[in-house]
């Protein structure tokens, strides 16, 4: 075991032997407790000052020493008061009880400041959680406090009672929701260490009138037990934690999430027990009021989660829309020619066999077209006065046929159009259009050119689609020899 942990846990055990047994235990309890605050102090300092660590776990137990400094001072000045007067329990705890709540207040703030992960409306709701958390804390603690024989009297007493408890219960809360962001300034056992001292010290707040009067050793020695378990969480941390924020993944449980409504129904279950037993009392009202407050807090909670969520639906549906619209480029790329836009070898292929899947018609006609001379213009004037040709011969060809016709550029300067429900002279008559399109001059990078390609044309209403565009291929080549424009392939004529 660690020596530092062994040293405080032996001074507990001391000090509750000593209280058991000794002529003045509430001075003893007092003073251990100053110096297990005093020793939280000091490895807070420490850890602090361990180099080469992230800002934020220097910042957090930098805030944790002066805490600790602050809750030392209290119980120093409390062993004193005791010290000068063990008679008199009822002396003036005005100071030691600011102080210890100076303390608290230090550690609270950097907790509901410091969240590293969280942002405008996460970080709003944060401060709404500890809101609600905050408010149920103060009923519970007015119902403690006015409840039993030895009951809050007076005003002061009431209040400070109140303040103390509540911002050690909210600062409990602050560290289990630190615990649930990506980067909590201590490991997950620390953290956990942390939240019990700290709720420890809340709960001795609500029962300080009753502990107070209560003059047992037994009493005096459960007051040293949220400082021993405060003091634990260095010592854990200086030997299992890291000089990074903690990298376990964190785990939004559903405790913690829905920690603000638990305790909504904790309040009005509190009220609807307080009322049949004892009426509309002081106490009771107390509870009414902080459950009006309550339903406000959570309303306005409820409310910035909406704005969230609507947030987060607007932003689904865009992102829903983007890959919609990246799918449809996607898919109009593979299936098209990024030089002319028109269809690829991969689409025209799928279409033919989707035409001759869709049952008997008038037939179908396949037209190959080649590009007579182009080697020769991209010799010639470059490669960019080609791809100007291209495109513009796919212009072209869009125009001379009709809307339900494929046009696609099969590779180089060979296209290729699919006639569907097309007999051999509808075939013809859309070779005559296309060769009557491209032979008019056009004007490239300064160039006058007169275009003019070969066609093999091949129609039939029962052939394949592969011996279709196989005819026409042979025919195409044979329109080159005959340097006629356009060759019908024989069985075509059939």
């Amino acid at each position: 075991m660690d020596r530092v942990l062994s040293g405080v846990l032996i001074t507990f055990a001391v000090a509750a032997l000593l209280i058991g047994l000794g002529p003045h235990p509430a001075i003893t309890s007092w003073s251990t407790q100053a110096v297990l605050e005093g020793a939280f102090a000091y490895l807070s300092w420490r850890l602090w000052r361990r180099p080469g660590q992230d800002p934020l776990c220097r910042r957090f137990w930098g805030a944790a020493a002066v805490a600790g400094t602050l809750k030392t001072a209290g119980g120093v000045v409390r062993a004193v008061q005791f010290g000068i007067d063990p008679g008199n329990p009822d002396f003036n705890s005005a100071m030691p009880t600011l102080l210890i709540v100076a303390g608290s207040v230090v550690l609270l703030y950097f907790l509901l400041t410091r969240p590293p992960d969280m942002i405008g409306r996460e970080r709003l709701r944060l401060w709404l959680d500890a809101a609600t958390v905050l408010v149920a804390a103060s009923v519970f603690v007015w119902s403690i406090t006015l409840t039993g024989s030895e009951s809050a009297t007076g005003t002061r007493e009431l209040a400070w009672t109140l303040i103390g408890s509540v911002i050690m219960i909210v600062s409990a809360f602050a560290i289990v929701r630190l615990l649930m962001t990506k980067e909590a300034p201590f490991t997950r056992a620390t953290g956990v260490i942390l939240t019990i001292a700290i709720a420890l010290f809340g709960v001795e707040h609500a029962l300080n009138p009753q502990l107070a009067n209560a003059d047992s050793r037994g009493s005096y020695v459960l007051r040293m037990v949220p400082a021993l378990v405060l003091v634990i969480a260095p010592c854990v941390e200086r030997v299992h934690g890291t000089l990074t924020r903690a990298a376990d993944q964190p785990t939004r449980t559903r405790v913690t999430v829905r920690l603000p409504f638990l305790a909504v129904a904790a309040v009005q279950i509190t009220l609807l027990i307080q009322l049949p037993l004892i009426g509309l009392t002081l106490v009771s009202w107390g509870t009414i009021v902080g459950s009006a407050v309550l339903t406000a807090v959570v309303a306005a909670r409820q409310s910035v989660v909406l704005m969230e969520n609507d947030r987060l639906v607007r932003r689904l549906d865009e992102s829903v829309e983007a890959l919609g619209r990246q799918e449809e480029k996607l898919r109009h790329a593979a299936n098209h020619d990024h030089l002319t836009g028109l269809a690829n070898r991969a689409f025209f292929d799928h279409h033919a066999q989707h035409l001759a899947g869709s049952g008997p018609g008038r037939g179908r006609a396949v037209l190959l077209l080649d590009l007579n001379e182009f080697k020769m213009v991209n010799d010639t004037y470059g490669h960019h006065a080609g791809d100007d040709l291209l495109k513009l011969t796919a212009t072209r060809l869009r125009r001379s046929v009709r809307p339900g016709d494929t046009v696609a550029r099969l590779g180089g300067d060979e296209f290729s159009v699919l006639l569907a429900d097309a007999t051999s002279s509808d075939a013809v008559a859309a070779a005559h259009r296309i060769l009557g399109a491209l032979a008019d001059p056009v004007r490239v990078h300064g160039q006058t050119l007169r275009p003019s390609a070969s066609v093999g044309i091949a129609a039939s209403g029962r052939k394949p689609f592969e011996a279709l565009l196989r005819d026409a291929d042979e025919a195409m080549y044979e329109a080159k020899r005959r340097n006629s424009g356009f060759y019908l392939h024989p069985d075509s004529a059939t």
